[in-house]
């Protein structure tokens, strides 16, 4: 597409094709082929059932797995190490708190 605005006048609906004749000249084809596909389809309707069907065919061919253990492992190592860091270096940078963790 030669126009850059042409996403933001579909998105938006916004007087862009009042100023840009190529835009307003695909959204006239669009309206038209619209149009029409509805006029040659008006009185056609899906089959009962055909939701439930395609839903039980799309759980064959993507059923959910079973989430891993990985990601929660990894929290659980990268807050170890955050700790860790801040047990070692917190009393590095306030000296008041390692005289008191002397005594």
């Amino acid at each position: 597409m030669a126009c850059p605005s042409f996403e933001d006048l579909v998105r938006d609906r916004g007087d862009h094709a009042a100023h840009c004749e190529e835009c307003r000249a695909l959204l006239e084809a669009y309206a038209e082929v619209d149009a029409t596909l509805e006029a040659a389809f008006a009185g056609v309707a899906a089959p009962r059932g055909l939701i439930a069907r395609a839903g039980a065919q799309a759980w064959l061919q993507a059923p959910l797995r079973r989430p891993t253990w990985v990601p929660e492992i990894l929290d659980f190592v990268a807050w170890a190490a955050v700790l860790t860091l801040a047990v070692v270096l917190f009393p590095q940078f306030f000296p008041a708190i390692r005289a008191m963790l002397a005594q």
